[in-house]
């Protein structure tokens, strides 16, 4: 009777020690593969952020080819990088700039949403049509040249030609225009920029009174 009781004793201890070591391998189980799946979401995580650098647009950010529209400004943004984005041209920054009216382009923050204005091809760069005149039209078209040629006429065109030494930036307006306007020469614009103290020659204010040496 005793051997019987023993027995049984061990065989209980052995069952228990079979029950922990399969609830301690189901835990076990259970927790690597918590693990498992923490790694994998990190890194599928990881890799979308990863490719989301700098100016790269997102919902709600208008598309290139939707222009004009708004964007807002992501963590390592600078407007050199949002004007290469926009208009494969980082130097055309000082467009969004004149647009926003940020007095300084370094200054801006994340968060802040800015106006991605649509450029559009400057008059000077466009090609010129080319119309072949008519007999009666040479001498016309000669005397409208040399008028253009000596500064003469009321009009350019660039627009109304500007005869004071003094001048008010309005809306729309470039040094370069202005220069055209004033002295029949768009390169003239850094003769502006100089006697006014410009450091940009692209960046211009309506309401700004710029003088003209002549």
């Amino acid at each position: 009777m005793a051997k019987t009781t023993k027995s049984s004793y061990f065989d209980n201890i052995e069952s228990d020690i079979k029950t922990n070591q399969s609830t301690l391998s189901l835990v076990l189980g259970a927790l690597i593969i918590l693990v498992v799946g923490v790694l994998i979401f990190n890194y599928f995580n990881k890799n979308k952020d990863a490719n989301l650098g700098p100016s790269q647009t997102t919902e709600g950010d208008v598309a290139p080819e939707a222009l004009p529209g708004k964007y807002t400004v992501k963590e390592g943004d600078t407007l050199f990088l949002i004007a290469e984005s926009y208009y494969k041209d980082g130097y055309k920054y000082s467009e969004i700039a004149k647009t926003n009216n940020l007095a300084n382009a370094d200054a801006i923050e994340v968060g802040q949403v800015l106006e991605i204005p649509k450029l559009e091809s400057e008059v000077a760069q466009a090609e010129p049509t080319v119309v072949e005149p008519t007999e009666a039209q040479d001498v016309k078209i000669a005397d409208t040249a040399d008028t253009e040629a000596t500064g003469g006429g009321n009009t350019t065109i660039w627009g109304p030609r500007i005869e004071t030494n003094e001048y008010t930036v309005v809306e729309g307006d470039w040094l370069s225009t202005i220069a055209a306007r004033a002295y029949g020469d768009i390169m003239a614009y850094s003769k502006i920029a100089e006697v006014n103290n410009i450091p940009d020659p692209n960046i211009i204010e309506p309401g700004m009174i710029l003088k003209l040496p002549r």
